[in-house]
């Protein structure tokens, strides 16, 4: 017998012996349910592949036995803790979706089923370490529903019926409290709110509010003094919003400048100066109601996608998948299309010298055609992820004379004043938030105010987060 013979033979007989100890039996019978490959070894489906996983897979309830270390559930989801059955699953490091739910048992066929199933929603393949669901499951083991928060405002309920997905997105309650700052300028804006314990993105909002007449680079000196009247958005005590300045009052170089919210002709957040005259300029400030700038302008920046420096000839706000894009000025649609880099996107020519671009939107209104005529305000769009985009965002960009310039910089007349039907009305809200202002104490933190948001009717800042 020839020695590779020898070692196949020796190989075959330490088999026999190991299988009669139960060395290969089955994994079915530990695990409840098929032995699932590894995410890494499977194809990453597409939504097509996807979609007929769902047709031809009903859920099932196999695979649900296995013990797992979970932590148990809180208030926070608005379900019950452990006696219902609810646990919370947290992405481990270098883990996906796919591994946590196969590490606490469930089935491939469920998780293909709940990836495809919240897709319109949220994309459950871009997880990462820390992220928590909440899963439910009946008495024999059988999935019963799983929940997650899709953004600090909103969260997604997806549960089993009759062997289907059902999903809803949903809302948390949001408490709105108004507060007051005032301080002193030493260094900057942003060490000053620091100190008092104020939010120091504040910064940021004021130099948008009133950066078309305070530089907040150049300008700022030693001994300016500020005072704010801000609305924060909490739940379980969290933030989960930027705050809205509802009035801001600012010393520069002994000249104070002041600006005031107030709904304009567009129902439009917008800000005026004691006297009605607007803060604005003849394009809105932004595209969206309510967002935060996640990158600005940039001759050389690091894209976060194709990971090389180059050119970023826009402002980037971060914002909820399907949030309304507004068009910024009136003007005509001459774009409307999707393209590698930019995805869906829409541009507008405003006049012979100004076109705006907004870039990455999931999707258009039905009726927006080329060739259309736009107003100010207009719903153009709603927030994506398309094109080469890491996260939900609207690109926006202007155009002047052909060359991209700083949409954040741009040197405009003024917008509309307050229209003379509602002088009256703004007078009243006027005098109320400059007898708040004025009210606010001289402390060393921001302090907590009553009576205001009652006397105001201004948007909810959170509606522009529905989908």
């Amino acid at each position: 017998m020839g020695r590779y013979a020898r070692i196949l033979l020796m190989l075959a007989l330490l088999a026999l012996v190991y299988s009669q100890q139960g060395g290969f039996a089955s994994t079915r019978e530990d695990n409840h349910g098929d032995a699932t490959p590894n995410e890494a070894s499977l194809p990453q489906p597409t939504p097509s592949a996807l979609g007929a996983l769902a047709m031809q897979t009903p859920l099932s309830a196999a695979g649900l036995g296995a013990t797992s270390q979970l932590k148990p559930a809180t208030d926070h989801w608005g379900m019950g803790g452990p006696d219902d059955g609810a646990e919370t699953v947290t992405i481990a490091r270098d883990e996906s979706f796919y591994q946590a739910l196969q590490r606490v048992g469930l089935p491939h066929e469920t998780i293909m089923g709940l990836v495809n199933a919240c897709k319109p929603h949220t994309d459950l393949r871009r997880v990462q370490r820390g992220d928590e669901f909440l899963l439910a499951r009946e008495q024999d083991g059988a999935f019963r529903s799983l929940r997650f928060d899709v953004d600090p405002i909103q969260y997604l309920s997806i549960e089993a019926v009759d062997d289907e997905f059902q999903t809803e997105l949903q809302r948390y309650p949001i408490d709105r409290v108004v507060r007051g700052v005032r301080g002193t300028i030493e260094s900057s804006l942003f060490e000053a709110l620091v100190s008092q314990g104020a939010d120091p993105s504040l910064a940021g909002a004021m130099a948008d509010i009133l950066g078309w007449d305070i530089d907040f680079f150049r300008d700022l000196r030693k001994g300016d003094t500020f005072s704010l009247l801000i609305e924060e958005y909490r739940h379980d005590d969290k933030k989960v919003r930027d705050s809205m300045i509802l009035a801001a009052e600012f010393v520069n170089q002994n000249k104070a400048h002041r600006a005031f919210l107030f709904e304009n002709e567009l129902e439009l957040p917008a800000y005026y100066d004691e006297n009605g005259n607007s803060l604005e300029k003849q394009f809105l400030r932004a595209p969206l109601k309510f967002s935060r700038v996640s990158s600005g302008f940039s001759r050389r920046r690091l894209h976060p996608v194709l990971k090389r420096h180059m050119p970023h000839y826009g402002v980037d706000y971060a914002a909820p998948k399907g949030t309304p894009v507004l068009a910024t000025a009136n003007g005509i649609v001459i774009k409307r299309e999707r393209a590698r880099g930019y995805g869906n996107y829409v541009g507008l020519r405003h006049g012979q010298t100004y076109e705006s671009y907004y870039l990455h939107m999931s999707r258009f209104p039905s009726s927006l055609r080329v060739g259309d005529k736009v107003k100010q305000g207009d719903v153009i769009g709603y927030v994506g992820s398309t094109g080469l985009s890491t996260a939900p965002h609207l690109d926006y960009r202007v155009k002047k004379n052909g060359t991209w310039v700083d949409p954040r910089k741009l040197k405009l007349p003024p917008a509309a004043p307050v229209p003379e039907v509602q002088r009256e009305e703004f007078a009243h809200v006027w005098s109320i938030l400059q007898q708040r202002l004025d009210a606010i104490p001289a402390s060393n933190r921001v302090v907590e105010l009553d009576g205001v948001r009652s006397f105001l009717e201004l948007p909810d800042p959170l509606a522009a987060t529905v989908h």
